[in-house]
């Protein structure tokens, strides 16, 4: 399985972009078979023209087609990663169930 991660601009710094990685890999391990490959991107998010905020989406790429994507925001990459993750896993559970 192969995982992208992009930080498009100081808000993702080399740990957080890491941290990514590995809680996505660890979300999809048990989804293996049905797994093609994931990407997700960090960046700050300008909503009401502001930029307190940090974007984590994530998508995954199925076997043998189709996709599963999700979307947070939170104060930082960390939360923000943590939240997408989380409704990954459980779009991916209900996807098996």
């Amino acid at each position: 399985m192969r995982i992208e991660v992009i930080g498009e601009d100081e808000s993702s710094s080399a740990q957080a972009r890491t941290y990514a990685e590995y809680k996505v890999f660890a979300a999809l391990a048990h989804h293996t078979p049905h797994v093609r490959g994931a990407r997700v991107v960090l960046r700050r998010d300008k909503r009401n023209g502001t930029c307190d905020t940090v974007a984590c989406a994530v998508t995954v790429a199925l076997v043998p087609s189709g996709s599963v994507r999700a979307r947070a925001c939170a104060p930082h990459a960390y939360a923000a990663i943590n939240r997408a993750v989380e409704r990954i896993g459980d779009l991916m559970r209900r996807r098996a169930a």
